[in-house]
């Protein structure tokens, strides 16, 4: 997946002493965040983990990254998208 971004698209990770965290930060030329929690199996639900950490990354956009084909909003702020979607959405920003 990281390789369909840009070679300009910086990804890390972010976790805080008090264990909220981010699995996957990509950070894109010009500053913009986005925050992606990655999930095994075909039920995605965004971890308490993943709001604290969004307080303090503020992320523009932000998803959980699951093993479904379904793309759809989990709530207002974080989206649920499959692998493949995810890709997709990379690629086209290059």
């Amino acid at each position: 997946m990281i390789n369909a971004a840009s070679a300009r698209v910086i990804p890390n990770f972010y976790r805080t002493a008090a264990g909220a965290e981010i699995d996957l930060v990509l950070e894109f030329p010009g500053g913009k965040v986005w925050a992606i929690e990655i999930k095994h199996g075909l039920a995605p639900r965004p971890s308490k983990s993943l709001y604290h950490a969004r307080m303090d990354v503020k992320p523009a956009r932000s998803f959980v990254l699951y093993g479904g084909t379904d793309r759809y909003p989990l709530t207002e702020d974080v989206e649920a998208i499959s692998l493949y979607d995810m890709a997709q959405e990379l690629h086209q920003l290059r």
